[in-house]
């Protein structure tokens, strides 16, 4: 599995915060993703027309959020925040299956909801 990074200006608990709340995450998943619900752990999410659930794992101590369909456990990923100077973060992302696009799509929304949500002047 490749890991895909990318650095955010902003503070690793901010970063994460974003990805993980569930109006922030339906605010920054790139389209075709929707967020259609959330019940408990469970993420309910239109991709492309079709409806799929993805279970979610945060690692609030670990800056870890952790994800997989409950229809093909081999769809599944992992999102991980950490400090890189000061004020600023990496998140390293990896998708299963491998999908370069996707996860920089994903990588560069996240970093786009955090720069207008909390470095907005």
């Amino acid at each position: 599995m490749t890991t895909h990074r990318r650095d955010i200006p902003a503070l690793p608990d901010l970063v994460f915060a974003a990805a993980v709340e569930p109006q922030r995450l339906a605010d920054w998943l790139p389209p075709p993703l929707d967020v259609v619900g959330l019940a408990e752990d469970i993420l309910i999410l239109r991709d492309d027309g079709r409806l799929t659930q993805v279970r979610l794992a945060a690692d609030f101590d670990h800056l870890r959020l952790t994800w997989e369909s409950l229809a093909d456990p081999t769809r599944r990923g992992s999102l991980t925040v950490s400090p890189l100077g000061v004020g600023n973060s990496v998140a390293e992302l990896e998708v299963e299956p491998e999908d370069e696009e996707f996860a920089n799509r994903l990588l560069d929304a996240l970093a786009k909801e955090v720069e207008a949500t909390f470095t907005a002047g």
